[in-house]
C-alpha cells in the first residue's frame, strides 16, 4: 500500500498466495481513491460475473461498515441514485467493475486508476482485441503521459511460462520479504526449503511439529517465534521489503546484496542505487501468514503431494511459486518397457482399489485402455484391447459391451469389475457413442470429449450436446501434464507402493508401440496476440495409448471421493449368491439387479461394504 502512493511508482505487480494480501490490497486501494483521492477507477476481474459477484459480496460489504465510504458511494436501492452493482458513482470520480472477458467495456472507458484481479485467469484475448491487460491499461494512456496513472495487478501464479503475473513479477523490481531470525538476527527470505517436521518410528510426517529452521544458524523457530518475527516488519526499514531483481551499474551486472532504508538495492561498487522504472513487485507466501499456522501449511502438503494437480495448487497457492511442468523427454520407451512387472487382469495387486478405462473411437476400430488404481492414484494398467471392427456397424459395440461387463480377479481371487469407463466422442461416430452410452449411464459408461487449455481433468457436471446428449468435457491438457510427471516418478522398491506411480505389465500389447504412443507429445509454448499459450503437439502420428490413458485417468476422478477410499468392491459371505439374496430387503435386490440392468438373481458380491451403497462386483 505504501508503494502504490509512491510518487515514483506507477505500476505494482502482486504474486501471492490464495487468502493473503491481495483483495485486502485491492479493496483499499480502491477506497483510498474514492476518499482521500477521487479518481476515474475501473477494477478488473476474470469475467463479468465474477466482477458483479466481487462488487456485492467484498466492495459492498466494505462501504457498509466503512462511514467515510458509506457517506461517498450510496447505495444501488437508494432513492436518485444512478448506482448500479457494477457501476458506482461517488464526488469527484467513478468506479466500473468489469470482466476481462468484455471487450467493450474494457475498452470504452477512459480511467486513472485501473486495478486488475486474478489476472491469470483472464481470457488470452478479450474477442479479437488482444491481451485484456493491455487493453485495460490502454484506458489510462492519457494520465500515464501526465505521470499520474496508477496500476495495481494481483493473482496466485500458475505454470512457469504460461503465468501473466510471472511476467509483471519478472518485468518490476522484484521484491521479497526479508526477516530477522530470532536467534542470530540473520535475515533472509523464508521459502519451502527452510520448513521442518517430525516423523513417527514408522516413518509417518507428523505436521504438528512443522517449524521454521534459519539457514544461517539452523536454529529453530517455534509458531510464537515466527508469529514474533512478523510483527517486527511494522517498524523494519522498507518494512522488510527489499528488491530483488538485477541491475547493470558501473559497467556490470549485479544481484543486489546491500539495500538502503527504504528497501532499494545498491551498486556493491558504488553504492549508488540502482534504477528504478517506477514497477514495484511483491512476492508473498502463506509462510509469511499470520492467518495461517504452519503445521496446516504442512498438512495441506502431505495431502497434495500425492497427486500432480494438487501438488501444483498448492504449490501455487501456498507458496505463491510457478509449477514447473514434467519434462517430457526426461523419459524414454526403453526405460518404461524395462520396468514392467508380472500381473494381468486375472492376478491383479490387491493395492488395486477400483478399475476405470477409455475407449478411444477410431474410423475403423476402438482402442480400450483400462486401468487399475490404488490409493493416491496409483496406477497398474493391465489390459489395452483394439477391437477391429467398423464404428458404424453394431457389432463393434456388442463386442465393446462383453468387454465392459467382463470379470477381473486380484491375486486372492477378489471380483472386480469396471466401475467407471469413457468413450470419445470427437470422431465420426459420435452419434453410435451417444446411443451406446445414453443406456448405460446408470453403470457409469460416459460419453467424453476431450478440450485443450486449463482446465480440470474431470468437469464438475455434464455439458449437452446439440441433441441434449450428456458429456463429460476432459481437460486433456491438464491430465497428459499429471501423467507425464508421473511418468518421471522413481520406481519405488520392488513390491513397495509409491504414490502417483505407473506400474506396467509384461503384456503382449504392452510393448514398443504402446510405449511410443504413451511418449507421443510434447508440451510448447506459443505466442497468441502477446500472450504465452501452452499447446501440447504430436511428435508422431499414433497416439491412442496416451488418449486413452488420459480418458481412463479422467473417469477415474468422476468417481466420489469415498467408493475409491471405502468401498470394498468385494465382500466374502458364508452364505451362497441365492441365500444371501433371499435374506435382502426386496427394495435392494431391485436397485441391484437395476443398476445392472439385467434380469439374473442378485449376487452377494454385488453389495458394497458402504451402507445404502451398490456395485455389480
Amino acid at each position: 500500500m505504501a508503494a502504490v502512493v509512491d510518487v515514483e511508482t506507477h505500476t505494482v505487480s502482486v504474486m501471492a498466495a490464495t487468502q493473503l494480501v491481495k483483495t485486502e490490497l485491492l479493496i483499499n486501494v480502491c477506497g483510498y481513491y474514492i476518499h482521500q483521492d477521487p479518481s476515474a477507477i475501473i477494477f478488473v476481474q476474470p469475467t463479468q460475473g465474477k466482477a458483479a459477484e466481487f462488487s456485492k459480496e467484498r466492495f459492498a460489504p466494505t462501504v457498509e461498515v466503512s462511514p467515510a465510504l458509506r457517506k461517498l458511494v450510496e447505495p444501488p436501492k437508494a432513492r436518485d441514485s444512478e448506482n448500479t452493482i457494477t457501476h458506482k458513482e461517488f464526488p469527484g470520480g467513478v468506479l466500473n467493475f468489469v470482466g476481462a472477458n468484455s471487450p467493450s467495456d474494457l475498452a470504452s472507458r477512459p480511467a486513472r486508476i485501473i486495478l486488475c484481479d486474478e489476472i491469470d485467469k483472464y481470457p488470452p484475448s478479450a474477442g479479437s482485441e488482444g491481451d485484456p491487460l493491455k487493453l485495460v491499461e490502454e484506458r489510462a494512456s492519457t494520465y500515464r503521459a501526465l505521470g499520474r496513472a496508477k496500476f495495481v495487478r494481483t493473482c496466485s501464479p500458475t505454470v512457469e511460462g504460461d503465468s501473466r503475473i510471472e511476467r509483471e513479477y519478472k518485468a518490476s523490481d522484484q521484491r521479497r520479504l526479508f526477516v530477522a531470525c530470532p536467534h542470530c538476527d540473520f535475515e533472509q527470505v523464508l521459502t519451502w526449503a527452510h520448513m521442518r517436521w517430525d516423523h513417527d518410528e514408522a516413518g509417518v510426517s507428523l505436521p504438528d511439529t512443522a517449524a521454521l529452521r534459519c539457514q544461517e544458524c539452523g536454529s529453530i523457530w517455534t509458531e510464537r517465534e515466527r508469529v514474533s518475527v512478523l510483527d517486527a516488519l511494522r517498524t523494519a526499514p522498507g518494512y522488510g521489503w527489499r528488491q530483488t531483481a538485477e541491475f547493470s551499474c558501473c559497467g556490470k551486472k549485479h544481484t543486489p546484496s546491500i539495500w538502503n532504508d527504504e528497501g532499494r538495492s545498491l551498486c556493491p561498487l558504488c553504492e549508488m542505487q540502482s534504477p528504478y522504472a517506477g514497477h514495484a513487485g511483491f512476492h508473498v507466501s502463506k509462510l509469511y501468514s499470520k492467518r495461517h499456522r504452519m503445521p496446516e501449511v504442512v498438512q495441506e502438503f502431505l495431502e497434495a503431494k500425492a497427486n500432480a494437480s494438487e501438488l501444483q495448487k498448492w504449490t501455487n497457492t501456498a507458496l505463491a511459486e510457478l509449477w514447473k511442468p514434467a519434462d517430457t523427454e526426461s523419459f524414454s520407451s526403453a526405460s518404461l518397457i524395462a520396468r514392467a512387472e508380472n500381473y494381468d487382469g486375472d492376478d491383479l495387486p490387491e493395492a488395486v482399489k477400483v478399475i476405470t478405462g477409455f475407449c478411444d473411437v477410431q474410423g475403423d476400430r476402438l482402442e480400450i485402455q483400462l486401468i487399475g488404481w490404488g490409493a493416491d492414484e496409483e496406477a497398474w494398467p493391465f489390459q489395452y484391447t483394439i477391437i477391429n471392427q467398423d464404428p458404424a456397424q453394431p457389432a463393434a459395440w456388442q463386442e465393446l459391451d462383453v468387454l465392459l461387463r467382463s470379470k477381473f480377479y486380484t491375486t486372492t481371487g477378489r471380483v472386480m469389475r469396471i466401475a467407471a469407463f469413457g468413450i470419445d466422442t470427437g470422431g465420426h461416430h459420435g452419434a453410435q457413442v451417444y446411443s451406446f452410452c445414453r443406456s448405460r449411464r446408470a453403470r457409469r459408461i460416459f460419453a467424453c470429449q476431450g478440450f485443450a487449455g486449463p482446465k480440470p481433468v474431470w468437469p464438475g457436471r455434464a455439458s449437452r450436446s446439440k441433441l441434449n446428449d450428456p458429456f463429460y468435457a476432459v481437460g486433456v491438457d491438464t491430465a497428459k501434464e499429471q501423467i507425464y510427471a508421473a511418468l518421471n516418478i522413481t520406481p519405488p522398491e520392488p513390491g513397495m507402493r509409491k504414490p502417483g506411480f505407473i506400474h506396467f505389465p509384461t503384456a503382449e500389447n504392452f510393448g514398443p508401440e504402446y510405449f511410443a504412443q504413451l511418449n507421443s507429445e510434447r508440451r510448447q509454448i506459443h505466442k497468441r496476440m502477446g500472450q504465452s499459450i501452452t499447446r501440447w503437439v504430436k511428435i508422431r502420428d499414433r497416439n491412442e495409448a496416451l488418449d486413452t490413458f488420459v480418458g481412463a485417468l479422467a473417469v477415474r476422478r468422476s468417481l466420489p471421493r469415498y467408493i475409491v477410499d471405502e468401498l470394498e468392491y468385494s465382500i466374502t459371505l458364508p452364505s451362497d449368491d441365492a441365500k444371501a439374496a433371499e435374506n435382502m430387503p426386496a427394495a435392494v435386490v431391485h436397485e441391484a439387479q437395476r443398476y445392472q440392468n439385467v434380469s439374473e438373481p442378485i449376487k452377494s458380491s454385488w453389495i458394497g461394504s458402504k451402507p445404502g451403497w451398490m456395485r455389480p462386483n
